[in-house]
């Protein structure tokens, strides 16, 4: 679909084609030298099209990929053109059940019917993580045998590429693009983390603790005491974000590593100079049923507030705009991320992770998973407030108005950014796979 936006002041806003999930920006790694110890290293990219994740994930094997890796990526037929865009090789899940979030009926997962954060953690758990794992793992056997796989980077649903690696007696790397999920440390570390993401995550992995191991029986596994323990084995646990994202990064196990988002963040940004304010909206790309009223909630705050509203996603279609909104379909968030305000979210890593690197106060409305706990992380970190997704149009502009007027928030938001330069480490995960393979 097309949206056709309305230009307004200086937003630059231009046709786009709405897609599922952003491809690797423009702002992604750039590789640090060739480096050898990668060159023609033979890896394979386990990825389930969640949305988010996906370009996030890509911007690592695009690295990789720079660096004269071998990659090969196994995901859903939804990824392959993105997939394929940054240099690497492409296999379809054969074995496992067919998923293409790009429409309502290709949706396996259709997260729109949660019904709380618990319910939505169920269903990944049933119909992405263990429900198909069995075949999961006959999918990744198949393609590690047949591309002679030296180690095996699965996105952390995905238990069944981990059981496969296994079995095969290849590294294996767990890929996790949000905070760590599950419990480490003293009890202080989980109450800094306070949300529900750890304890939902931890929760439905021990229900699912007799469905792993009656496919680990199926393929010739011990079975675990504990689900968790399917993480912790692995070789390297890789969680794409910054440290300072996690309030318990100093706490993990030796064994994973913070290799951030996959991009470098940018410079400091201008101190803002009076001008025109802009409050950019980046919601969701999976679509859910609670999101149209946001939208219309959204639209009618911005009625009554001085300042430019931008809608980017596709997800306002067909509205009376207000004169001081406008929208557009995909485009990269890092184009208008240095001239916003404030970012309005969902609170999906990647997008938020993109609004602290770029310094701008966060408006958190979170949906599900760790978007309840960066909710609660951007308030704490002094760059954020947070409501709840049916908040009323009223309280919608009141936050707006407090995050567009009390410049401590930019202050707040200014300080963090430079927290994650600091942290910014290039080449983190190439050199971790580099040690595996080496």
């Amino acid at each position: 679909m097309t949206e056709v936006a309305v230009a307004r002041g200086t937003w630059r806003v231009t046709e786009n084609h709405h897609v599922s999930e952003p491809s690797p920006s423009a702002v992604a790694i750039p590789p640090s030298g060739r480096a050898r110890a990668l060159a023609g290293k033979r890896v394979l990219f386990v990825l389930w099209d969640g949305g988010g994740n996906v370009g996030t994930s890509l911007l690592f094997v695009r690295d990789l990929i720079a660096r004269e890796a071998a990659v090969t990526v196994v995901s859903n037929p939804s990824v392959r053109d993105r997939a394929e865009a940054t240099g690497a090789a492409f296999r379809e899940f054969h074995h496992s059940p067919v998923h293409d979030p790009r429409t309502p009926e290709g949706d396996l997962l259709r997260i729109g019917e949660a019904t709380s954060p618990a319910h939505a953690a169920q269903l990944i758990r049933d119909r992405v993580m263990y429900g198909p794992a069995s075949q999961m793992c006959q999918d990744v056997t198949d393609a590690a045998q047949d591309t002679r796989a030296q180690v095996v980077v699965a996105d952390y649903v995905l238990p069944g590429a981990l059981m496969a690696a296994e079995r095969l007696g290849l590294p294996r790397i767990v890929f996790m693009n949000a905070i760590y999920p599950m419990s480490v440390g003293e009890p202080s570390h989980e109450t800094m983390r306070d949300g529900p993401f750890v304890p939902l995550f931890e929760r439905m992995t021990k229900k699912a603790l007799p469905a792993l191991n009656d496919v680990r029986a199926h393929w010739g596994l011990a079975p675990l005491s504990a689900a968790r323990d399917q993480y912790t084995r692995a070789d390297r646990c890789m969680v794409a974000t910054f440290p300072t994202v996690d309030p318990a990064a100093d706490a993990v196990p030796e064994r994973v590593h913070y290799v951030g988002p996959g991009f470098a963040p940018p410079q400091e940004r201008a101190d803002d100079t009076g001008g025109t304010r802009r409050v950019l909206i980046s919601l969701s790309t999976t679509l859910h049923s609670a999101q149209p009223k946001l939208v219309r909630s959204l639209l009618e705050a911005a009625e009554g507030i001085d300042a430019e509203f931008h809608f980017i996603g596709g997800v306002v279609q067909d509205e009376d705009l207000p004169g001081n909104v406008s929208a557009s379909g995909y485009r990269p968030i890092e184009e208008l991320l240095p001239e916003s305000s404030v970012l309005v979210t969902l609170g999906g890593h990647g997008t938020f992770v993109r609004g602290l690197a770029f310094g701008v106060p966060l408006l958190v409305i979170p949906f599900e998973q760790d978007a309840f706990n960066n909710a609660r992380r951007a308030a704490d970190l002094g760059a954020g407030r947070h409501l709840r997704l049916d908040a009323s149009a009223a309280a919608l502009g009141a936050e707006l108005q407090r995050l567009l007027a009390d410049g401590r928030y930019r202050l707040a938001a200014k300080d963090v950014a430079g927290r994650l330069r600091r942290e910014y480490r290039p080449g983190a995960a190439a050199r971790i796979i580099a040690e595996l393979v080496g």
